[in-house]
């Protein structure tokens, strides 16, 4: 085990590898400083470069996008009262106070050393926990992967925001949109309604920049979003004294552990436990009244546990196959595009590639430190960079990135569609991670449900007589259920 963690660090320490990483990192945090943007974003548009990488140094790249990208959405909740992602939007509650009290410096320092110690525990208990439970599902049948696969979607459909039953439409679309093309089993078109394009069905690519890059675009530019004011004070001394350190890291400790754990939770995300941790730390905190006023701890504890919970939510991608939030439910798409498929065969198949990235998120918690230290007093530069710069470039790398993937034109019209659709989810409150997630689920659900009943006979009953198959679906219904009464009470009231 050790040998191998071993192994993985010194092939991050390969000059092309860490430069990548490094790169990885910067990325992230630019884009998740900027409002609108997002770290799925970010990986949907690094997806071509993606293509060109040795496996190792691609995903150790998209890892530091992914993590620079958690910690970068607290520069502008700090500096903007405005949460560059989801995941900071508790962080804006002591972090813009500070700013208005003239310690944004010291707000981005301690945002900083939060999410270092919280990306590093993650990284310790991703390190500790994923081999052990790869073992465990290296024992799975077919029927407890299509269980598996259906509990993922539920659990993604269920928390993607207030009307579950948008967020369930949405997954059932995205399952539907999966069928497009030739039934493996049976050799029939499915959906294709004569065009001889559709019966390879869509390629999982272009979906993925449609319905989070291009859709976005179209939000800002119908939203005419304009040029983004940073607070104008100087950054200044960042780095917290030993002092307010001790006075924060029981808070930022706390905060890495709740991370964690909602973090291996699919579909739950970085913004749920931030809310969590904040909430515990100032039950926790011996000056609860501060928080809210510019509390050290009120920005440490969420900026900790968000930044925990990129460990976490990697932990059932690798070892599953089933993404922990949006980010890496897009990061699975990338894995499948790359011709890397995460499950417990990959700890037995690719264990290189697996302790690699157990080391590159450790090597990348200290490139994220640094990178935070020396960039923060660049920060409001970077959040003055005008929406209609910013937009153009982007368009044209998702027009690139989707040309790229067959050199057809063929794959930029499927990106611009799914783009529109994605548009008009948003517009109308449905969420488009459930769809995206019955994209790339529901092949790996519709080749493991004929398997089972292949070796079943036909018969139904392997669904509910396997005890690993029968505590998924219930775990799928439970979720649902419960979901749906939450919404109701929440209706009512």
């Amino acid at each position: 085990m050790f040998a191998n963690f071993l192994s993985g660090f010194s092939a991050i320490l390969q000059p092309l590898t860490f430069l990548f990483m490094v790169f990885g990192v910067v990325v992230g945090i630019i884009i998740g400083a900027l409002p609108g943007l997002s770290g799925s974003m970010g990986i949907i548009l690094l997806l071509p470069l993606v293509y060109r990488l040795p496996a190792d140094t691609a995903l150790v790249m998209l890892c530091g996008l992914f993590c620079g990208s958690m910690y970068g959405g607290s520069i502008s909740a700090i500096l903007l009262k405005t949460p560059g992602t989801p995941s900071a939007a508790a962080t804006v509650l002591d972090g813009y106070p500070l700013c208005e009290q003239g310690q944004a410096g010291r707000a981005l320092g301690i945002s900083t050393i939060a999410s270092f110690i919280g990306g590093l525990f993650s990284s310790i208990c991703l390190f500790l926990i994923a081999p052990q439970l790869a073992k465990i599902a290296l024992n799975f049948h077919a029927a407890d992967y299509f269980s598996l696969a259906i509990f993922g979607l539920s659990i993604m459909a269920s928390s993607s925001g207030k009307n579950i039953g948008k967020g369930l439409l949405a997954g059932c679309l995205g399952l539907l949109i999966s069928t497009v093309g030739i039934d493996a089993i049976a050799g029939t078109d499915r959906f294709t309604f004569g065009i001889p394009r559709l019966m390879r069905g869509f390629n999982l690519l272009p979906v993925l920049i449609g319905v989070f890059a291009l859709s976005e675009v179209f939000s800002q530019v119908a939203n005419k979003h304009g040029k983004s004011t940073a607070n104008a004070q100087v950054i200044t001394n960042m780095l917290p004294k030993w002092f307010d350190i001790k006075g924060f890291l029981i808070a930022a400790i706390v905060g890495s552990v709740i991370g964690v754990f909602v973090g291996i939770i699919p579909g739950t995300g970085g913004s749920i436990a931030s809310f969590i941790a904040y909430n515990v730390a100032q039950k926790l905190s011996k000056r609860p009244d501060k928080f809210g006023k510019g509390s050290y701890e009120g920005v440490a504890a969420p900026e900790a546990s968000n930044n925990a919970t990129t460990g976490g939510a990697l932990i059932p991608m690798l070892c599953l196959g089933v993404p922990g939030d949006v980010v890496t439910s897009v990061m699975l798409g990338s894995l499948i595009l790359i011709g890397v498929r995460p499950g417990p065969l990959l700890f037995v198949e690719s264990i290189d590639l697996v302790y690699t990235i157990f080391a590159g998120m450790f090597a990348i918690q200290f490139v994220m430190l640094a990178a935070g230290l020396v960039s923060a007093k660049y920060s409001p530069k970077i959040l003055k960079i005008p929406t209609n710069i910013l937009m153009p470039i982007i368009i044209i790398l998702c027009v690139v990135g989707s040309y790229s993937l067959g050199n057809q034109l063929y794959d930029v019209y499927v990106a611009v569609c799914f783009g529109v659709i994605g548009y008009f989810m948003k517009k109308y409150g449905y969420p488009g991670a459930p769809l995206v997630l019955g994209v790339i689920l529901g092949p790996i659900a519709e080749e493991n449900l004929n398997r089972a009943l292949l070796m079943s006979k036909n018969s139904l009953t392997v669904f509910y007589t396997r005890p690993i198959s029968l505590v998924f679906l219930l775990l799928a219904a439970f979720t649902i259920v419960f979901s749906l009464v939450s919404s109701m009470k929440k209706a009512k009231a």
